[in-house]
């Protein structure tokens, strides 16, 4: 019976060692993994056609709010942006009337993408506005599932986003 034990468990582990990946091998997996995402992410920004979705809000104090299930984007076309996006935080020059959140449908100026290829990360930075404010957005995309948006307003406190970005469907796949 000992016998059939110790002959089990050698089996196993001789299964385990044969068919398991070295460390290094895991580690260039994971390279390469990492290197395919950020290109995907470079053409994404390049074609100037995607969008972001929050998942928490974040005030200049702090607090974190989750925004599931909250309907919130900021989309970036070739010539346009527009954004519908909740705001939690100060109001400094208050717009009566109004729905309270961030929105905007406008053109953008003063476009830049700053790449960090050695931390595979983008910025992109632009500014718009609405009827009343002047909005400054600046966008960090770590990946495709993990990016941050922070939005400067000449009314408002900044609020910084956190979510995903992914691409615009085209008119086929919706």
């Amino acid at each position: 019976m000992k016998k059939h034990i110790f002959l089990i468990i050698a089996l196993v582990f001789g299964i385990q060692f044969t068919f398991s990946q070295t460390k290094a091998e895991r580690k260039a997996a994971k390279l390469e993994q990492q290197e395919h995402e950020y290109a995907e992410v470079k053409s994404l920004i390049e074609d100037k056609h995607f969008t972001f979705e929050g998942e928490w809000a974040t005030t200049q104090k702090g607090r974190r709010i989750s925004l599931i299930g909250n309907p919130n984007y900021l989309v970036v076309d070739s010539t346009q942006t527009k954004a519908e996006l909740p705001y939690f935080g100060i109001v400094q020059i208050a717009n009566y009337g109004g729905d309270g959140g961030i929105s905007f449908d406008n053109t953008y100026n003063d476009y830049k993408v700053n790449y960090n290829d050695k931390k595979r990360r983008a910025t992109i930075e632009y500014a718009t506005s609405n009827k009343n404010e002047k909005i400054t957005v600046t966008l960090q995309v770590y990946s495709l599932e993990s990016a941050s948006l922070t939005i400067y307003s000449s009314n408002r406190n900044s609020i910084s986003y956190d979510g995903i970005l992914k691409p615009i469907p085209t008119k086929t796949e919706e």
